[in-house]
């Protein structure tokens, strides 16, 4: 994402003040916009199709808890949308376990504005952001593969040249639209390679997918 565009936000949280104050909060930070709220699991996927956030905010009761099949869902039907889980609890197994269901960002609710700010513009550059930040003993977000999956070499290859061109732009922070456009194929094309990028490298989120790339040396580690 080009860093003087408007970071487009989804607000959910199933008690309307809560949104509201979030909303308000939300537009008072430069270059931020929030074009939808949403109160269930629903109103969470339906936004997401119809208006085209870059990042949802999304209550743990709404994405884990309350409905756990609308994080896949979600995943599913809106890959592009980053997607940031706001929880009153807090633990490293549950902050992993919320990251692995597909979330980029994880915030508790004491975070103050500046972690909000913080995830909001991570989880648009689709990298990693966790408040309070994790135990670096903390397990790996994805889970163990064979060696002989895990070395570099032998998945760089098993990805065509058209493939690791996804995958660098993908985890250089590119919407689907943006990879096709760079690429000059459709956004269809591009839905199939990521599938089978990720089918072929064992990750299931955008997450592993950055890295994935982070490790074969497409991209660097964030600062």
């Amino acid at each position: 994402m080009n860093s003087t565009q408007t970071i487009r936000v989804l607000v959910a949280d199933d008690h309307r003040l809560v949104r509201h104050a979030l909303t308000q909060l939300i537009e008072s930070l430069d270059g931020l916009l929030v074009v939808a709220e949403a109160g269930s699991g629903h109103e969470l996927v339906h936004a997401a199709n119809t208006e085209n956030p870059d990042v949802a905010i999304v209550d743990a009761a709404i994405y884990a808890h309350g409905d756990s099949s609308k994080s896949a869902l979600l995943r599913g039907t809106s890959p592009d949308v980053a997607i940031i889980v706001l929880s009153n609890y807090v633990s490293n197994a549950f902050m992993h376990r919320t990251l692995q269901a597909g979330a980029c960002c994880f915030l508790h609710k004491d975070a103050g504005i500046t972690e909000l700010n913080q995830a909001i513009h991570h989880a648009a550059r689709g990298k990693l952001f966790t408040y309070p930040p994790l135990d670096d003993a903390a397990p790996p977000l994805e889970p163990p593969r064979p060696a002989e999956e895990v070395a570099a070499p032998s998945t760089h290859r098993a990805l065509t040249h058209r493939q690791r061109e996804v995958l660098r732009l993908v985890a250089s922070g590119y919407r689907t639209k943006g990879i096709a456009e760079q690429l000059g194929v459709s956004v269809k094309t591009v839905e199939t390679h990521r599938a089978e990028i990720m089918r072929r490298l064992g990750v299931s989120n955008m997450v592993g997918l950055v890295h994935e790339a982070i490790r074969l040396g497409m991209v660097s580690a964030p600062p």
